[in-house]
């Protein structure tokens, strides 16, 4: 049955008021009013549209209708998209307009929608070749920026701003596209270019994002404050509440408040697999340098867990890392594995006993706060005899069974990991050292962020938690390693009685990669 507002579009429709029909109609499909999108297939179809309602008002209902047509089901979609396109092919004048019902400016949008950025640079650079015009060189930049060209991107849109100053909407575009990219003093730039424009509507998203982005330059507890300020004085504003909640976020610590996974290459290629639902369980990866160790393990443990059985793959690495991954600081560092080659390394440790294993897994499948998980350590060190205790290295090998939760392998062994490094160190601290001057692998995490942690909490411990550090410092590759690197910063931040700049660069440090 047919709604009153789509008897009312039909209605005025048939009566030759076509150029109200379409704005009526296109405004109650985006104020939600009206959910039925049949009038769409029905007027876009009618090759007279164009002549009925004019060239202006059917680029301006096809620019309204956009974002109904991206939600329509595929097949309604394509139908639709095709059929804005033959409406397109049919208007052979157009007149050159400043806003965005530009004929030039609602194709190049088409084919945005569509995903198709190549072509819509086709279509905007043939408007700017009559000529340039506000809303012609704002998509031009915003196309630019789908291309992932930023110079190009950068320098339309300020054409853009430089025809109409009043008009800034398309930096917040041009923020969003350096904030999702941690770009943090690009982005600010960009919304402060919005909040100059003082537009009401474009300003309530560029306020709390450039006093994010403030904040995120230097963790500085004012801008924080702003930012609730912000988020307070409009309740309505969802941006301002999300940054509020996001900051709350940033200022917890990795690895201590929450664990941060693995973020290598065949660790992220693992994770498409998972998303995509392949169980083929044959996979050849080649990555530009030697993964970890325990990455290679995660990798192998992850596709069995996936497809259900053991899973072939080979991984082609362009060369070994430097410094060598194999390589211990001194003879008491920890060798889990012998590297035959760079891309299969072989354990070396034995299997750990179910009990051990199972004590492990109990701690690691526990909701993760490394001050809980090191407090619940120490009955569960005191579970184990002297024996048994060498028993949890080969646990960061073979990681026991999951009994109730449902972790992703790759992340499983990691939180593993981290269990076994809080059981060790509540038998001996001297255990991180031997961890950490032994082979570049994960479990030097969870032993310098223990380490780091501790000096948090007892500056006596501070001498040498920094002494763990710098030699883990020393070790990380500053070019392939980033999920160790990251950590090491998050680590670092927490060492006692440093001075600003200290904790300032290294906030900087973390949020740079």
């Amino acid at each position: 049955m047919k709604s009153s507002i789509v008897k009312e579009a039909e209605r005025l429709y048939r009566s030759g008021n076509t150029q109200e029909a379409l704005r009526y109609y296109a405004t109650c499909l985006w104020r939600g009013e009206e959910q039925s999108t049949e009038l769409l297939s029905a007027w876009l179809g009618d090759r007279s549209l164009v002549s009925k309602a004019g060239e202006q008002a059917v680029c301006a209902f096809i620019a309204s209708v956009l974002f109904t047509i991206d939600r329509c089901e595929e097949p309604l979609r394509e139908q639709l998209w095709v059929l804005c396109h033959n409406t397109f092919d049919g208007i052979t004048e157009c007149e050159d307009r400043q806003d965005t019902s530009d004929r030039y400016v609602v194709e190049c949008n088409l084919y945005r929608h569509q995903k198709n950025p190549e072509r819509a640079l086709d279509v905007i650079r043939k408007g700017l070749a009559r000529g340039g015009t506000t809303s012609r060189y704002t998509f031009a930049g915003l196309t630019y920026l789908d291309l992932e060209q930023e110079e190009e991107a950068e320098k339309y849109i300020a054409l853009g701003h430089q025809s109409d100053p009043g008009n800034a909407a398309a930096y917040n575009d041009l923020g969003d596209y350096y904030f999702n990219r941690s770009r943090w003093q690009k982005a600010g730039e960009c919304y402060y270019k919005v909040l100059e424009s003082q537009d009401y509507n474009d300003c309530s998203w560029a306020e709390p994002s450039w006093i994010f982005c403030c904040f995120m330059a230097d963790a500085n507890p004012y801008e924080l404050e702003r930012l609730a300020m912000c988020a307070a004085a409009d309740i309505n504003n969802d941006r301002a509440r999300q940054l509020c909640e996001r900051a709350a976020f940033e200022l917890l610590t990795p690895n201590v408040d929450y664990l941060s996974f693995s973020t290598e290459s065949i660790i992220n290629g693992v994770r498409s697999m998972r998303k995509s639902n392949n169980t083929s369980g044959v996979v050849s990866c080649g990555t530009t340098c030697q993964e970890s160790a325990s990455s290679v393990n995660a990798m192998r443990l992850a596709l069995e867990q996936i497809c259900g059985r053991p899973a072939s793959f080979v991984i082609s690495s362009g060369k070994a890392q430097d410094p060598p991954l194999d390589e211990t600081v001194d003879e008491e560092g920890l060798v889990l594995w012998d590297y035959h080659d760079i891309n299969n390394p072989i354990a070396v440790v034995d299997r750990p006993s179910d009990y051990v294993g199972s004590l492990v897994g109990e701690l690691a499948e526990t909701e993760f706060s490394l001050g809980a998980w090191y407090e619940a350590a120490k009955d569960y060190a005191a579970k184990l005899s002297p024996e048994q205790c060498n028993e949890l290295y080969g646990v960061m090998v073979y990681p026991p069974k999951q009994t109730g939760s449902q972790i992703a392998a790759e992340d499983w062994l990691f939180r593993v990991q981290f269990a076994a490094v809080c059981i060790l160190a509540r038998i001996s601290l001297h255990e991180l050292d031997k961890i950490c001057k032994g082979q570049l692998d994960w479990p030097i995490i969870p032993a310098f962020t223990l380490a780091a942690w501790l000096a948090s909490r007892d500056s006596s411990h501070a001498q040498w938690a920094e002494g763990i550090l710098n030699i883990v410092q020393s070790r990380i590759s500053r070019n392939n390693y980033c999920f160790f690197e990251y950590a090491y910063t998050c680590a670092a931040y927490l060492l006692p009685n440093k001075d600003e700049e200290y904790y300032v660069k290294l906030w900087q440090w973390r949020h740079a990669l």
